[in-house]
């Protein structure tokens, strides 16, 4: 049975939530000790051993202050899969797999900041046999990562069911993770950043270098259509490599710009590999 390394990424976020389960992030419940709001009249926080002198005495009138402060809390950080054929390919890395170990180190990520972690997967239908509601159950890291090693899904299928994926998130603003190697066209795109907008959102875009990078400048090549299923015979020569190079760069810029269009965070590309340093940095930088 294969079993999930662990590997804990960081991340903070730039929005207070409203949760009232204990956690490490800043809410917008007043209480706690840890967090410092400010002053506040005594008769509004009736606790002595909060009173500041200093602060009463620069009041007019003078009144006693005491120091107020936020609870900290936990949120829910979700995984939202692309499960369209295209996520099957296998060239350098096998996107399926790095599909989940990032996702497994998600939920470990979660697990030890104190939050929830939930999965929401999607090709043409809402997989309601990988779904896992938020929860703080020791061992969800395994268990995903078991669910997604041995995944099954149909030959030919899109992924036009995630703008519905938010359905099955909490009202409350969470931590989304957007997996998918984002070879949507337009349309899809726009419609699942746009129902995500409640959300903080950070697409992790996966890559591999046998797509575009790897690639001969001369000779036959049979190539297939994962979301089609359809091949086709190429004859590469050095213009048509260059054609194929500089589409994944305008690709790529036409995400970013999309993504932030949509108020996402900055995507983060993983291509053949997953660096869990590299995201904690990325997601400290873009918070």
């Amino acid at each position: 049975m294969s079993r999930f390394l662990s590997s804990e990424f960081y991340y903070r976020l730039g929005w207070r939530s409203r949760s009232v389960q204990p956690g490490s992030h800043a809410t917008r419940t007043s209480g706690g000790s840890a967090d410092f709001r400010g002053y506040v009249p005594f008769l509004e926080n009736t606790n002595p051993r909060r009173i500041d002198l200093r602060a009463s005495l620069r009041t007019f009138p003078q009144q006693l202050m005491v120091r107020a402060y936020y609870e900290r809390g936990a949120i829910a950080v979700y995984a939202i899969l692309d499960l369209s054929a295209s996520m099957r390919f296998s060239g350098k890395s096998n996107k399926t797999q790095l599909m989940a170990d990032i996702t497994a180190s998600i939920a470990w990520s979660a697990q030890r900041n104190g939050d929830g972690f939930g999965m929401v997967a999607c090709d043409d239908e809402m997989r309601s046999d990988l779904f896992e509601a938020p929860s703080y159950r020791r061992g969800i890291a395994d268990e995903v990562y078991e669910k997604l090693i041995n995944i099954s899904s149909l030959a030919q299928v899109g992924a036009s069911a995630l703008p519905r994926a938010v359905k099955q998130l909490r009202k409350k603003r969470s931590l989304v993770f957007l997996i998918s190697d984002f070879h949507l066209d337009e349309r899809l795109l726009k419609e699942t950043l746009a129902s995500l907008s409640p959300h903080d959102v950070v697409p992790i875009v996966l890559w591999d270098s046998a797509e575009y990078r790897d690639i001969p400048n001369w000779g036959w090549a049979r190539v297939r259509d994962l979301e089609t299923g359809d091949y086709q015979s190429l004859f590469l020569r050095p213009s048509l490599v260059k054609r194929i190079k500089e589409s994944y760069a305008s690709r790529r810029a036409e995400i970013i710009s999309s993504c932030l269009l949509a108020g996402t965070r900055m995507p983060f590309f993983i291509e053949d590999h997953f660096d869990v340093e590299a995201l904690t940095r990325h997601m400290l930088e873009a918070s």
